[in-house]
């Protein structure tokens, strides 16, 4: 047997034109009529999809409870050096997204923040 392919990462949101927006300071390229879509998918690369859908969720799994307590899932996204996750973080937590923690240096010297989406997930802007 074939071993599994990794090829997306499915977001579920409530409001997806305030996911789009959050992304779009990230530098996500959205379509532009992406605010008015149920589901949205954008190629990252490689073979890679980044899937927001409001629908999913309601329509195959609807069991489904959001999860409690914190964040389930961390995405990371590189910016070219410390500045730069500086800016990003003032620009996020200025647009009004939970700043969950302020630039710092991890213990293995990588120069980071941690910003939630709208949607409680916890988005990791990096030196890199």
């Amino acid at each position: 047997m074939a071993p599994a392919r990794f090829t997306m990462i499915v977001l579920i949101t409530d409001d997806l034109a305030r996911s789009v927006g959050f992304y779009r300071h990230l530098g996500v390229d959205f379509p532009a009529d992406a605010e008015q879509r149920s589901d949205v998918q954008i190629p990252l690369g490689e073979s890679h999809q980044l899937v927001i859908s409001t629908t999913f969720a309601a329509r195959y799994d609807p069991d489904r409870r959001p999860p409690s307590g914190g964040s389930r899932i961390e995405l990371e996204f590189f910016v070219d050096g410390r500045a730069a996750v500086d800016a990003m973080w003032d620009e996020l937590v200025g647009a009004g997204y939970h700043g969950r923690r302020a630039p710092f240096l991890t213990g293995f010297d990588a120069y980071m923040c941690l910003v939630d989406d709208p949607d409680g997930n916890t988005v990791l802007v990096t030196a890199g």
